[in-house]
This record gives structure tokens, C-alpha cells and sequence, in this order.
């Protein structure tokens, strides 16, 4: 009974998602679960019959830990811990995460530098798989006008991956176009020169 109780007291906030369809109830558990800390829990409700299977992929894709998934009456808990991300499975995930991580710093460490070459605007998303299908889905498309950086520290501190853009309407169209295709895209966040990157909001 002690032992139940200390795990429940891991659980410091719920989320509600009834009522959302795929991907949104990811995109909310995302975004929920950035702002609580490492071994700290989330409890999710949801009953998009599709979260069962896409929330064991997606605590995989970015090192959470589920703890508990159960359906009861149509309505799916799932119990989510906080982990410190993911950096693959295999050597040959871990060679290749790393590889793409060290060129996306250099990048990043390029706008740093040379602020005005730099992106105003990124768009984050809900995993790193997430964002490279993205990316992968924008050049398909011929859509090539963006940069992909590592995500900034202010805005998450383990590792994630952003597109950038110079111009603010084409940010909106791009995120939109990736929200319309169900892309788990988060927020567009505003590149500021105190590097605290608000969201951009009213679009």
C-alpha cells in the first residue's frame, strides 16, 4: 500500500484529451510533459482509439517511460514518466542520432554566431521521428526554404529537432500545411534576441 501511495504522489499533473483525435492527444502530452520534471509523472485520459498504440510509440520515440496504459468504459489512462530522452536503440540509432546531432549543432552554432543568417521563426514538434518524417514529407514536396537545427535549450534541454524559417507568414503556412497532413507539429516559436523564444500566438 505504501509503495502504491509513493508512485501515485510521482503523478503531479492530469491531462485531459477526450474528445481528440489523432495526433492531438500526443501533441498536448508533449507539450504537458516538458514542463514537469525528470521521474515526475502525467496522467493522460483519452479515448481516440488510436492513443493505445500511438502512446507506446511515442514514449518510446522520446524516452518516457509509460507506466501504466488501461482502458475501462471507452476511456484509456495512460501514466507517463518523465525520462531524459531518447538517443536510439540499436548502435547503429545511436551512431546515427549523434552524427545528425553533431551536424545540426554546428548549424546551430553557425546562427549563433552570424545572428542575422539565422531563422526568426522555428517550429517545434512532438518527437525527433516526428520531425525528420516532417522534413522528409517538406522536401517531397519541393518545399526546401527552411533550416533544421537542434532544438534550442530555452525551450527544451534533451534533445529534439526544429525547422526554421526567416519569414513569419511562411512559418504559419508551413506549420499549418503539417498540422492539415496530421503532423505532430507543437508551436512556432518567436527567435528573440534574449533567446527566450515566446510562442507565437493568434495566428
Amino acid at each position: 500500500m505504501q509503495v502504491a501511495e509513493k508512485e501515485d504522489r510521482k503523478v503531479i499533473k492530469e491531462v485531459d484529451t477526450r474528445g481528440m483525435f489523432c495526433p492531438t492527444p500526443l501533441i498536448f502530452v508533449s507539450k504537458e510533459l516538458k514542463n514537469i520534471p525528470v521521474g515526475k509523472r502525467l496522467k493522460v485520459l483519452a479515448d481516440d482509439k488510436a492513443f493505445k498504440k500511438d502512446i507506446k510509440i511515442w514514449c518510446h520515440d522520446t524516452g518516457n517511460k509509460l507506466v501504466s496504459l488501461e482502458e475501462k468504459d471507452g476511456v484509456i489512462t495512460a501514466v507517463i514518466e518523465r525520462g531524459k530522452g531518447w538517443h536510439g536503440d540499436t548502435l547503429f540509432e545511436k551512431l546515427k542520432f549523434y552524427a545528425i546531432g553533431v551536424k545540426l549543432h554546428l548549424y546551430d552554432y553557425f546562427f549563433r554566431i552570424f545572428k542575422s543568417a539565422g531563422p526568426n521563426y522555428i517550429i517545434t514538434f512532438m518527437s525527433i521521428p516526428e520531425g525528420f518524417r516532417a522534413i522528409e514529407f517538406l522536401e517531397k514536396k519541393g518545399i526546401t526554404d527552411f533550416v533544421t537545427l537542434p532544438i534550442p535549450d530555452e525551450i527544451y534541454e534533451f534533445c529534439g529537432v526544429v525547422i526554421g524559417f526567416k519569414d513569419k507568414n511562411r512559418a504559419v503556412e508551413i506549420y499549418n500545411l503539417l498540422k492539415d497532413n496530421k503532423f505532430g507539429v507543437e508551436n512556432i516559436h518567436i527567435v528573440d534576441r534574449k533567446r527566450k523564444y515566446p510562442v507565437l500566438k493568434d495566428f
